[in-house]
């Protein structure tokens, strides 16, 4: 990937050949934000770059969790990580958290809730 460079990782062990990445451009200045404290394979996979812009400072953040994954640890884990980054200007989160929006109300709720409790909000939204 020409012009990028890897702003920040996370790989797990186990099962093998997955975990997460944030590839940044390399005119921007970036710095890894380490959350391995935070990381348990399968239920929270995450990594973090802080770029730092001309006029802003943001962090983004690329959490994974496996559909089988323990949704309730992920919630907790995702809390503690915005807690622990509460000071950062603008947070941008991408993430592929694996809940079915259309059928599993339960998960979307409490998962909106948390980001709410951050300022944080979704912006995928569907429509049947």
């Amino acid at each position: 990937m020409d012009q990028y460079i890897l702003g920040a990782k996370f790989c797990r062990e186990s099962p093998k050949n997955g975990g997460v990445t944030i590839f940044v451009h390399d005119t921007l200045q970036c710095t890894n934000i380490n959350l391995d404290e935070f990381c348990k394979e399968q239920d929270n996979e995450a990594c973090a770059v802080r770029i730092n812009l001309s006029s802003l400072t943001i962090c983004i953040i690329s959490i994974y969790r496996l559909p089988t994954g323990n949704f309730l640890h992920f919630l907790h884990t995702l809390d503690s990580i915005l807690n622990f980054l509460h000071n950062t200007i603008e947070i941008i989160i991408y993430s592929e958290f694996n809940i079915n929006y259309l059928n599993d109300n339960d998960k979307n709720s409490k998962l909106d809730n948390l980001l709410l409790s951050h300022n944080l909000y979704s912006t995928v939204n569907f429509q049947l």
